[in-house]
């Protein structure tokens, strides 16, 4: 979340809700946003798709019914918890849906199509947009939060790009130029500015030479070859350096149609992937390759546009620097206590994380992302695979969900005004450590401290998403209920998600489809993957030094248990009981060169804990000898 420039805005209070919208638009659609705070990958007209295209799948008998139930609860859920898709519906939604056991496929089958038609994209769009302006004008934060993240779900799987979104928004609301802001009624203008139009779309790449060899076979894909630009193009070109080498030809691809320039680059390179991939069957010695760079023509536009590539989904999630990945990587070299197999089923995660890193073609990063879940969770008899993987993921990604939303608070705070927030987060009292995500969780969590939150409140002034989001999570803190109650939505959100990950993964392998929101369950799965991954790494190399995977995974249901027990046996929060919401159970500590005493803020500190080294495989765990005993601090 970042605070944008309001030099157009002319600030006053009824201009809040346009103001709120155009944080939580940026917020949305950019890149590197909490999973939690992104769009969903489907909301109800979607699910409803969903639903029935899965029961014309178990009519032809190429999915096991079971499968069923889980779409269906999630739907009614959604249409429940949905203001738009209710506003919509003629008849609660248990009428649409039929749950009961003997209900034939047939009837279940027409009612969803019933509630396809009337939750249909295009109508339930124009509702949003009347509940949104709405919404906006009367200054309705907490109905605008949910609205507007549906809008967004709903253009993306109608085929609008996210990058093209997040480009309109931004330029609308903070680009540097424009008319002025001052009334809410400009809610409007941006929402008509935004809505799904199809154009027709030309799109030119620099491509290898070796796409000569098939010039026969590119009308098929709608590909031409040029030995020129065309006029109109060559002035573009040549202010962004896009000229052939001698190894390489000026491609045309379409004309075709898409709602967006970005989006029509997509297609368009997704017609030379085909192209390329059906070539290397022939020819395996080198590949039909272009630049990620394209000119794109828009019917209806005054000029063509350069565009380069969007990012893969798989090159969106927060990194290290480069010293500090290093500095990781070496204590992880040095420490991890991973041995045999389990060594041998971890290397092999890497190598398949590397290749989803690496790929381009989204459908080979989801099913690749699957395979490196499967590969590092151990498997049991008895049970079917996806509820194997449900098993062993939850309670990883259950223990960190709070620490994670507080953390990017915290990160949040920070980046906006350092020195200011510091200045308030040093008066919650009864806090002896520096560390501030202590200090912002207690600041949320306890009740004592609403002076400090309203001082709070009162400096983020025109921030209205991260006021927003301080009232959000402190709401959430307020009671154990209310955090019970929020963990167990999130625990019913991620089985329903990796559930669908897995679907989609059978879906791919199977029948070769590629459904609209595959970008999404990369991000989610990558997300999801990255976590165990280095949830795995800290108890391999922290204080519990698990030698195996089967460990790491028992002990991180454990850990689980623990958490729920200890939320279990709070009534109230206070400064000390609700740390453990946001502990580090184990961090990457240098046990070789970090003597007792001398770890770093928020490792592990036990005496037993200096004695071990880091040993050849096979070897056991050696006392350290007295000289390094000897330099431990008194």
């Amino acid at each position: 979340m970042r605070f944008r420039s309001l030099k157009r805005w002319n600030i006053k209070p009824e201009l809040d809700g346009l103001l709120f919208f155009a944080q939580r638009m940026d917020e949305l659609l950019w890149d590197f946003t909490l999973d939690t705070h992104k769009p969903m990958a489907l909301n109800a007209p979607y699910l409803c798709k969903e639903a029935i295209s899965l029961l014309e799948d178990i009519e032809a008998e190429l999915i096991e019914p079971a499968n069923l139930k889980p779409v269906l609860d999630e739907l009614v859920w959604s249409v429940q918890h949905d203001p738009v898709a209710k506003s919509l519906l003629d008849l609660p939604i248990e009428h649409y849906v039929l749950t009961s056991e003997g209900v034939k496929l047939a009837e279940q089958k027409l009612r969803l199509d019933v509630l396809g038609q009337t939750l249909q994209p295009f109508r339930y769009l124009h509702r949003a947009f009347d509940q949104i302006a709405a919404q906006v004008k009367a200054v309705e934060k907490k109905k605008l939060d949910s609205s507007i993240r549906t809008m967004v779900t709903t253009l993306i799987n109608m085929g609008v790009s996210k990058q093209s979104l997040h480009k309109r928004s931004n330029d609308f609301f903070f680009g540097a130029e424009g008319e002025q802001i001052d009334k809410p009624e400009q809610i409007d203008s941006f929402l008509k500015s935004i809505y799904p139009y199809s154009h027709e779309f030309t799109v030119y790449f620099v491509v290898s030479k070796l796409i000569e060899t098939v010039k026969d076979s590119l009308t098929a894909f709608r590909i031409s070859l040029l030995e020129e630009l065309p006029d109109e193009l060559k002035s573009i070109a040549a202010k962004n350096k896009f000229a052939k080498g001698e190894d390489e030809s000026y491609a045309e691809v379409g004309p075709f149609t898409g709602l967006d320039v970005v989006s029509a680059q997509e297609k368009a390179a997704n017609r030379l992937d085909n192209l390329s991939d059906l070539f290397t069957l022939f020819y395996h010695q080198r590949k039909i390759n272009w630049r990620p760079q394209a000119i794109v023509k828009q019917c209806c536009s005054d000029g063509p546009v350069f565009v380069t590539l969007t990012k893969g989904a798989m090159e969106k999630p927060f990194d290290l620097p480069p010293e500090k990945a290093s500095k990781e990587l070496n204590r992880l070299l040095r420490n991890s206590a991973t041995r045999g197999t389990s060594f041998d089923r971890f290397n092999r995660v890497a190598d398949l994380h590397g290749i989803c890193v690496s790929t381009d073609i989204i459908e080979n990063q989801l099913v690749t992302l699957w395979t490196s879940l499967e590969t590092l969770i151990p498997s049991h008899t008895g049970v079917s695979k996806i509820t194997n993987v449900l098993e062993a993921m939850i309670p990883f990604l259950m223990v960190s969900y709070i620490k994670r939303l507080v953390q990017r608070f915290n990160h949040d705070l920070i980046t906006w005004r350092r020195w200011r927030v510091k200045r308030i987060l040093n008066k919650v009292p009864d806090i002896d450590s520096p560390n501030t995500l202590h200090r912002t969780l207690a600041m949320l969590a306890v009740s004592t401290n609403d002076e400090i939150r309203s001082e709070l409140y009162a400096e983020l002034k025109d921030f209205h998403l991260l006021r927003f989001r301080a009232f959000q999570l402190s709401e959430i803190l307020s009671s154990t209920e209310k955090l019970t109650n929020a963990l167990a939505s999130h625990e019913k959100k991620l089985r329903w998600q990796i559930r669908r990950i897995y679907r989609t993964r059978n879906l791919i392998v199977h029948s070769g489809k590629r459904p609209s929101y595959i970008h999404s369950l990369i991000e989610n799965g990558h997300d999801y993957l990255d976590q165990i991954i280095f949830d795995v790494i800290k108890l391999s190399c922290g204080e519990y030094r698990t030698s195996t995977l089967e460990q790491a995974f028992e002990l991180s249901k454990i850990r689980h248990k623990k958490f729920m027990d200890q939320l279990a046996s709070v009534t109230t929060f206070d400064a000390q009981n609700c740390a453990f919401l946001c502990e580090e159970f184990d961090t990457l500590t240098d046990y070789v060169n970090e003597s007792w005493g001398e770890t770093q803020e928020g490792a592990p500190n036990s005496p037993a804990l200096r004695l071990v080294t880091s040993q050849p495989h096979g070897s056991a765990p050696q006392a350290a000898s007295p000289a390094a005993i000897d330099k431990t601090p008194n």
